[in-house]
């Protein structure tokens, strides 16, 4: 594969560490380079030795051991300075030709040039380690720079990561790296972890390189720029779609406000004039069958009357402007008044109410309090067998007073409980009766905001369901 960008920086700015990496190649180069230098040292010593002193001619040598050291660090450069030694000694130091020393001036000379090309070979590989470390760092930082600019500007995490991982693993040494999300990564003998506060991120899977590249620190650093970056990657696309779905929602409740606004005001008109027709044909002499579909058309328009007033009162707390009247009520009148509201004032035998001698007061608004109970009992009439009786209790409890009511339907799924309360939300179980999935909906916010509220109780011996309204009794804290 063509080398990328990365790899020809890396070859510029660390030839030394890319002809170790290369092999045999790199020791053969180095070899035949520190062989050349020694030979040109030689050659240049033997040149200026006429005019100047040989001990001190030996000092050129150096030159080929610092470069040798700068290039190929301080092994070559100690092997540099050993040939040196050898060639100073063999050409230049009497008797000439041999590497015997008789005088020990010359055995000072060149232990002084031994001491000397070490140190010097030492230096240089310092300065080459500092430099590869420093040029390896600042790789590091542009690749650091380049990995949060792809994550940044990617419209997925996935398809960024995807060229992320072959790039990180060239500016380690390997051929090629795939990296893995999630903290089930099993990793393996060539797998980098990739940990966020000892957190597991992932894992930068590497080809074609050795094990030593997974413990050495480039390697630690880099592992710890990816997980630091995929980490605010995955934010990025967390925040991303909580705005999709918070723009998504404000979309649905406009359009709803609208949808209930348009159908509750373009209803009331014609169903106020449906009742008002209905009720003038009371008076007129109707046969059996008249009477009953004039009962039905009443019957009906009533309740759909109801219904437009839920989606008005629906309206009207999602834009907070159903203010409660406050006063001082009581619970069973309203219980009685809602109850003849449904039946129209005529006798009943589906609702049985029971209330206790000592039920106190309660303060709030009268006719969303009815209304509360209207829908409470109107559903449970809905989902109630026809021969069995609708049970509304009202008793005080622990300074509140509650009115429950009590059917004999198909109950509530547990999976159902926690959104019956949401607009035009229907249980499972209750899919096949008509209703608008308002009733409870609108019970719920005009009592909340009286000060109380409505649940579904927990426990309902024997099947059905029952529903709960609570409200602050009179001495006790209220709105």
């Amino acid at each position: 594969m063509a080398a990328t960008r990365t790899d020809r920086r890396l070859r510029a700015n660390l030839p030394a560490a890319v002809r170790v990496r290369a092999g045999r190649s790199s020791r053969l180069s180095a070899l035949v380079v520190s062989a050349a230098l020694v030979a040109a040292s030689t050659a240049f010593v033997a040149a200026v030795t006429p005019s100047v002193p040989a001990r001190s001619a030996g000092v050129f040598y150096l030159l080929a051991v610092l470069g040798v050291s700068s290039i190929y660090g301080l092994w070559w450069g100690l092997a540099t300075s050993l040939a040196s030694a050898l060639a100073f000694n063999f050409f230049f130091l009497p008797p000439a030709h041999t590497l015997v020393i008789d005088s020990s001036s010359d055995w000072l000379a060149l232990a002084a040039f031994a001491v000397t090309a070490v140190v010097t070979s030492d230096l240089a590989a310092r300065e080459r380690r500092g430099r590869e470390e420093a040029a390896r760092r600042a790789e590091e930082a542009r690749l650091g720079e380049r990995f949060a600019t792809v994550i940044a500007t990617a419209p997925n995490l996935d398809d960024a990561l995807a060229g992320l991982g072959d790039e990180a693993a060239r500016t380690l040494g390997a051929e090629s790296g795939v990296i893995v999300r999630g903290p089930a990564a099993t990793g393996g003998t060539h797998a980098l972890p990739l940990e966020l506060n000892g957190r597991p991120i992932g894992e930068l899977r590497l080809s074609g390189g050795g094990p030593e590249l997974l413990s050495s620190p480039a390697s630690m650093r880099i592992a710890r720029q990816l997980a630091g970056l995929i980490a605010l990657g995955e934010e990025r696309e967390r925040r991303m779609r909580e705005q999709v779905n918070a723009e998504a929602l404000l979309r649905s409740d406009e359009l709803k406000t609208a949808l209930l606004r348009a159908v509750s005001h373009d209803l009331r008109s014609p169903l106020q004039a449906i009742a008002a027709a209905s009720g003038g044909l009371r008076f007129a002499a109707l046969d059996d069958d008249e009477q009953e579909l004039l009962d039905t058309i009443g019957a009906e328009s009533s309740r759909m009357t109801r219904m437009v007033e839920n989606l008005l009162d629906l309206s009207r707390l999602n834009a907070g402007a159903l203010p409660p009247a406050a006063d001082w009520l009581d619970p069973r009148d309203l219980v009685e008044a809602a109850v003849a509201e449904l039946f129209r004032g005529e006798s009943q035998t589906r609702v049985r109410v029971e209330a206790a001698a000592d039920v106190p007061l309660v303060r709030g608004d009268g006719p969303q309090l009815q209304r509360v109970v209207v829908n409470v009992v109107e559903n449970a009439l809905k989902f109630s067998p026809t021969d069995r009786e609708v049970e509304v209790r009202v008793a005080p409890r622990d300074g509140l007073v509650e009115i429950a009511v009590r059917d004999h339907g198909p109950g509530v799924a547990s999976e159902d409980a926690r959104q019956i309360f949401e607009p035009f939300s229907r249980g499972g179980r209750t899919r096949d009766v008509p209703g608008s999935g308002l009733g409870l909906a609108i019970a719920r916010g005009l009592a909340v905001a009286n000060g109380g509220d409505v649940h579904l109780s927990a426990d309902t011996p024997g099947g059905g369901s029952t529903f709960v309204l609570e409200l602050p009794a009179a001495g006790a804290s209220g709105p």
